[in-house]
Formats: structure tokens, sequence, C-alpha cells
């Protein structure tokens, strides 16, 4: 899924909610692509946090692609990218 944009407390719900979705359709594998968003912003993250649960629940592996640096950082600050890593087969 290619998100665009901000990525910040207004969309992170709405954001979370069609990632939620598309993970419950069972897919093996989600690829994130952060390649045309803004902006994220440490609550914009909650949308990548509501994936993350959704897709452990759902055995679905979940990968980040195209972070820019600011998208990087704060997902290091934030701990998602360990948690990406953490998946088997590696997520980010």
């Amino acid at each position: 899924m290619r998100l665009h944009g901000e990525l910040d407390t207004r969309s992170a719900r709405a954001t979370g909610l069609r990632l939620v979705r598309l993970i419950d359709a069972g897919p093996r594998v989600l690829e994130i692509d952060l390649g045309e968003v803004t902006y994220l912003s440490p609550d914009g993250c909650r949308a990548l946090f509501a994936a993350l649960r959704a897709a452990r629940a759902h055995g679905t592996r979940l990968v980040v692609t195209h972070a820019d640096e600011h998208a990087r950082s704060i997902s290091d600050q934030l701990g998602i990218a360990r948690v990406l890593a953490a998946q088997p087969g590696g997520g980010s």
C-alpha cells in the first residue's frame, strides 16, 4: 500500500483502519510504501503500530519501504524499526 501526504494526528486513525482492513483480508505480506509521505509525526506512527498489531494477529509480515531519513528517525525513536526487524523474515 502506498501512503502519501502527511501521516500525523489527523490522518493516523483513518490510515490505521485502512491498513488493518487490508491485513484482515489475509495477505502473507503487506508492503507499506512511505515514499510519498511528506511528513511522519510520532502521533502518525499510531497507524503503523495498529498495522503491526493486526499483522501479528494474522501472521502477516509487514514491510515498510521507501522511508525517508525523517521517517526512519521517528521509527527508530519509537521502536517501530526494531519491532519490524524482529518479525519472522525481517520487516524493513
